[in-house]
């Protein structure tokens, strides 16, 4: 990169902004927010790029929400998930040049951020600038306190190609060709939810006060010339998991992956205004059809594969031997140890450890340790279960779980692997009962690369 002469910031209005009051929002205004940053010769510092605006929840009846209840039950409640918060209310990003070429889309980008921000933040992280940058807390009592009143946030875009932190040539010439951003907002079902019926169902949020803000550095002489620039991105694809031997098979048309990771929710609680739907559970059984998610199912083993064949692990991830069943009750599970060896290779798939990794369990009271299941200052409201409580009673079912392996190298010095013919497979053996389904959100960690021919002519390769 050549030398920088000059640093400059700047503030990029909506491009669909009516107005200078204009509210967005799913069920109040407009579901689309645009930006755009021209193409230019010079550089865009991805790392400084944040998406900055206000927010506010609204009861059925318009009102703010009032979530001081200290027992749980809540006044009139409205929350948002205690460990993304504002991010859930964005369901799709959208990044293409000024010449309509599509660089990256993210769907289910709440559910991405679900995985990425807890697995890699800690006490520090949150009670710090996560707070500052999406409205969290991790702390459930904390972020009910946090939604009763306007958020202001500057939240960075967490996207592939902004996650590198590199400056980003804006030139169609000699850089991505400027960008355009699309953020699609999420329903109110899906991002709200509380146990106040009465207040809590028809509940929305409003959005205002929105500028895109960062720096843009002008190098010396120009920007150099290019043959290709190589950037990451994100791929998301949706599925359901209910038996107990089941295979996921996704054909990504990539190639060049780095690493895929899938997290998890009871498919019921998706787009309720009763439950959390930003939530990473673990595998959950319902004891009868229709029934609450009150059961631990924990898996027992997991196969990776690319075109049916194991890999890149050579052989099963087997947590057998952490299963435990409840000696007073069938078909339960909860007393079941902690599956470290799944969750390593979960945390590995979102950034592999390195002598300066940053707490990767975000506390170790989201990982299904004791202190999960008896602080519910850590832990968002989901019925469940454990040895000491009935079925049905609070259990808080708010882990950063997942699973998911890296297919590049393991220690993150680059290599990749190509699924752009073949499938990717993930066998699950889990204690699923056939009859509580559970939606699983997979993702995938990729590398692409602009091309540019003696003409100026650009393509994008995947």
């Amino acid at each position: 990169m050549s030398n920088i002469a000059q640093v400059r910031k700047f503030e990029i209005a909506p491009l669909n902004q009516t107005s200078g009051n204009s509210t967005w929002s799913y069920r109040n205004g407009n579901p689309l927010i645009q930006f755009q940053i021209s193409p230019n010769d010079y550089y865009v510092r991805s790392k400084n790029l944040k998406l900055c605006f206000d927010v506010e929840l609204k009861t059925s009846g318009g009102v703010a929400p009032n979530n001081n209840d200290q027992s749980g039950a809540g006044l009139a409640e409205v929350r948002l998930n205690s460990r993304v918060a504002t991010a859930s209310l964005f369901s799709q990003l959208e990044i293409n040049n000024a010449m309509n070429q599509n660089l990256e889309t993210i769907r289910n980008y709440g559910r991405l951020l679900g995985s990425l921000l807890p697995s890699g933040s800690g006490w520090n992280e949150y009670t710090t600038y996560l707070s500052n940058e999406f409205a969290v807390s991790s702390n459930e009592q904390v972020q009910g306190r946090y939604c009763n009143k306007t958020m202001s946030v500057a939240m960075p875009i967490m996207a592939g190609i902004f996650l590198q932190g590199a400056d980003i040539p804006l030139s169609s010439e000699r850089g991505v060709g400027g960008l355009n951003l699309k953020f699609s907002l999420a329903s109110s079902i899906n991002s709200l939810y509380g146990t106040t019926p009465a207040t809590t169902a028809n509940s929305y949020y409003e959005i205002s006060n929105v500028s895109l803000m960062g720096e843009y550095a002008i190098p010396e002489g120009g920007l150099p010339a290019l043959s290709s620039y190589p950037f990451s991105g994100f791929s998301s694809f949706y599925g359901v998991i209910n038996n107990n031997d089941q295979t996921q098979q996704i054909q990504p048309a990539l190639s060049a992956v780095v690493s895929t990771f899938t997290n998890y929710i009871p498919t019921t609680h998706i787009a309720s205004f009763a439950e959390d739907s930003m939530k990473t559970t673990p595998l959950l059984n319902t004891p009868a059809i229709g029934g609450v998610y009150n059961q631990i199912a924990p898996i027992t083993k997991i196969s990776f594969m690319r075109g049916g064949v194991l890999y890149p692990l050579q052989f099963q991830v087997d947590e057998n031997l952490v299963v435990a069943t409840d000696v007073t009750a069938v078909n339960v599970y909860a007393n079941s140890s902690y599956d470290a060896q799944r969750q390593y290779y979960f945390a590995m798939a979102i950034r592999p450890r390195t002598s300066h990794a940053t707490d990767q369990l975000a506390g170790q009271n989201t990982e299904n340790f004791a202190t999960a299941n008896f602080d519910t200052m850590h832990n968002t409201l989901t019925l469940g279960q454990n040895p000491t409580l009935a079925p049905g009673s609070l259990n808080y079912y708010e882990n950063v779980y997942g699973t998911g392996i890296r297919v590049g190298d393991m220690l993150g010095v680059g290599n990749t692997a190509n699924f752009k013919n073949t499938s990717f497979s993930t066998r699950i053996i889990s204690k699923l009962n056939g009859f509580s389904p559970m939606s699983s959100y997979t993702f995938f960690l990729y590398r692409s690369v602009i091309n540019y021919d003696s003409n100026g002519m650009v393509s994008i390769v995947n």
